[in-house]
């Protein structure tokens, strides 16, 4: 099969012309290989490896250059991996280079690499299962087997074979998922055309894969049946029960019992249907499920491969036709994560959450889906309120509850079409049946939800481009979004803003992890703690379970532990929990300045916001702090305020959680010079002293003036704001 890329939105076509004898061929369902017509082209270095590989797999899409330094070394990346990833693109860009053409470009601060001309194995490899399911839907299952056929030979192994890289493991995982998908397709096919005795050799090796993949344990033991033999068949089935029960404590299927069954007793219906799944089939295996059994392990997450984790195929239909009216849900998905057993205070909050999941599911079909976004700064207690709230309300949606982490903290978030997949999965759409692209997923998923009431919830969203293709078309499902940022673009959203707890709440919570009778014996020390968490939900849980786990201390103890602001963020972890963590993953999705001098660094501004004097901060003040105009002062104020690591109770005016301020002043000491640092606060201290002697001049405007420090009021301002000593006062913060 000859197939060239087809360009996709996003990188402009900058190659025109050339031997067509002498495209480049890239191949990454095996080991890298790289060829300029016959010849091979050497990479042989393996960051340069996995810069490479990382472009191929985002072909013809800009890639930042946070998003390879994030691939390349993962959460840690060292001091000079910006450095490093430019010096491996012009490396990369010297042996690709021929001819006068260039396939790898810069573009939006980053880079993309054009295919248009070239041939990439694994784009090769969807385009033949795409059109492998076309022909079968149009009654060619020949054609389509000969298509899949052709689609695998391009493997030439495991996917990505030989390369180490932080983000080689989960892309491995999700091609061997299509790879697989693929296998179970043209086993359908082949069963349904009768070719029983030639897949039980392909089969069998599949299964030496994949032991515990039921799905392809059926269609062997049909391909056995067929072929005349019951008893290796049967030999079958009681391998896959013995792995199951060894390595994961679990019995099969009811599904693979009851074709154990039918294969005992000779049903002669066995010979005649195509594959597991079909009507055929399930006529024979009687009984079969309308949900998973007991056992069935919770769905697994987006981007988990064949090996991970003993799955058995929802409803392996040999029929790859995704139409919606062709598929029913073969059991109620229930992906929502345990719940918090000490869940306590925000009852307002719950209230209102509870009544707009309630109200969604009773309103008519013919209505939007029900969105409701809960933001808030990390560690506010968005999750925790979004799942108590949903199981209260999952007897709503009889049809099921969806569940995703979007990873919107990490560098590289969820793709959707990833999360599309897993989500298609859990409704019961066969594998193979799931379209490769994400517009044709999304379209499919809204399908198969129409009229349907389902519950999803999509936790830790980075921004509404990502949730987009989430969103059912019903009005009967309701979605409900949690994120740091607020999400504006969300329209038609129903909004809750997180704030900290009150006195009451926090007490609340504390309370029930400690236990009350601990809390109320040292209230004056109970009281201190609370007001060093500061009303922030996980730095209260983090506390409270160091005391619940040190039974002999006493929580003047902690109190005192707490009292030193050098050592609080310290003190506010626990195992894998930890505030400072939390704070720095919202700080790490800070967009870096463009390098113009012309767009403020956010990151900065939220490093001297944690110096600078007093809890409150106007913008005028914070002009002078950060050393910019007002205009671009308030542009980056209101862009910290979006992502949720600064509040502005009133307009033009700021300031920072307690905690995040230490933060934040940690982040200052580490990134920013002595001499920054005095800078800022000097700046800011004359613009309030500044202040004070233009509004104590305002009373008495025949007195002598007092001199004023040497920067004058107007250097940070568009015009006079100060009409009066009162509201001189107000602007100085």
């Amino acid at each position: 099969m000859s197939t060239t890329v087809t360009r996709k939105a996003g990188c402009p076509d900058e190659r025109r012309g050339g031997d067509a004898a002498e495209v480049w061929r890239y191949g990454i369902l095996g080991a890298l290989e790289v060829h300029h017509g016959s010849r091979p082209a050497a990479v042989e270095r393996p960051r340069h490896r996995a810069v490479l590989t990382w472009l191929l797999l985002h072909a013809d899409r800009p890639v930042t250059t946070e998003q390879l330094v994030d691939a390349v070394w993962g959460e840690n990346p060292v001091a000079t991996a910006r450095g490093r990833v430019h010096a491996a693109v012009s490396e990369l860009r010297k042996t690709l280079r021929t001819g006068g053409t260039q396939p790898l470009v810069s573009r939006n601060g980053g880079y993309c690499l054009l295919t248009q001309e070239a041939a990439v194995d694994v784009v090769r490899f969807r385009q033949g299962l795409d059109g492998a399911r076309r022909l079968a839907c149009g009654g060619d299952p020949a054609g389509a087997a000969s298509a899949l056929r052709e689609g695998l030979s391009l493997w030439r192994g495991t996917a990505l074979a030989g390369l180490e890289a932080p983000f080689a493991e989960a892309a491995r995982a999700h091609l061997e998922e299509e790879r697989f998908a693929a296998q179970e397709l043209l086993a359908d096919l082949e069963l349904s055309l009768g070719r029983h005795q030639e897949l039980v050799p392909e089969l069998g090796a599949v299964l030496d894969r994949y032991p515990t993949r039921e799905g392809i344990a059926e269609r062997l033991v049909l391909a056995l049946y067929r072929s005349g033999r019951q008893t290796d068949a049967l030999a079958v089935i009681r391998r896959v029960r013995l792995r199951l029960g060894e390595e994961y404590g679990l019995d099969p299927g009811r599904s693979i019992g009851d074709l154990e069954n039918a294969v005992l007793r000779g049903d002669p219906a066995l010979l005649g249907g195509p594959g597991p799944g079909t009507r055929e089939t399930a006529a024979v295996v009687k009984g079969a499920p309308a949900g998973p059994p007991e056992r069935r392990p919770a769905e697994p997450s987006p981007g988990t491969g064949p090996a991970q984790a003993p799955a058995r195929d929802l409803d392996p239909s040999s029929a790859p036709d995704p139409s919606p009216h062709s598929i029913a849900l073969p059991f109620r998905p229930a992906q929502l994560p345990p719940t918090m057993a000490d869940f306590a205070g925000r009852c307002a909050e719950l209230r209102k959450l509870q009544d707009l999941l309630r109200h969604a599911a009773d309103q008519p079909g013919e209505y939007a889906p029900r969105v409701c976004t809960v933001t808030g700064p990390g560690g506010i207690g968005k999750t925790a309120l979004t799942l108590h709230a949903a199981h209260r309300a999952a007897a709503h949606f009889p049809d099921g509850q969806l569940h995703a982490d979007l990873r919107g903290g990490d560098r590289v978030p969820a793709p959707p079409t990833e999360v599309l997949a897993a989500f298609l999965r859990a409704l019961g759409v066969p594998a193979g049946a799931v379209p490769a692209e994400e517009e044709a997923r999304a379209a499919l998923y809204r399908s198969v939800l129409a009229h349907r009431r389902v519950l999803v919830v999509l936790d830790d969203a980075r921004d509404v481009t990502q949730i987009r293709p989430l969103l059912p078309g019903s009005g009967r499902c309701a979605v409900v979004v949690t994120g740091r940022g607020k999400l504006a673009g969300l329209l038609g959203a129903h909004r809750l803003d997180l704030e900290r707890l009150d006195h009451t709440e926090a007490h609340a919570l504390f309370a029930a992890i400690v236990g009350r009778r601990r809390a109320a014996a040292e209230p004056e020390a109970t009281a201190e703690v609370l007001a060093a968490c500061a009303g922030l939900p996980l730095a209260l849980r983090i506390a409270a379970a160091r005391l619940a786990v040190r039974r002999h201390w006493t929580v003047a103890a902690l109190a005192a532990r707490l009292r030193d602001h050098g050592r609080t963020l310290d003190e506010l972890q626990v195992d894998d929990l930890a505030v400072r963590t939390c704070f720095g993953t919202s700080y790490r999705r800070l967009p870096a300045p463009d390098g113009s001098g012309r767009t403020p660094d956010p990151a900065r501004a939220f490093r001297l916001l944690g110096i600078a004097p007093g809890s409150m901060i106007g913008q005028a003040a914070a002009a002078a702090l950060f050393d910019l105009p007002p205009r671009r002062t308030e542009a980056v104020l209101e862009q910290l305020v979006d992502v949720g690591l600064l509040e502005s109770p009133a307009p033009g005016h700021y300031q920072l959680h307690d905690l995040l301020r230490l933060f934040a002043a940690e982040r200052a000491a580490a990134e920013e010079s002595q001499a920054a640092r005095q800078a800022a606060v000097g700046r800011v201290t004359d613009w309030y002293l500044s202040s004070l002697v233009e509004a104590d001049a305002l009373p008495f405007p025949g007195r002598p003036r007092t001199a004023a420090p040497a920067v004058p009021l107007t250097s940070y301002r568009e015009d006079r704001l100060v009409a009066d000593g009162g509201a001189g006062l107000r602007a100085a913060g």
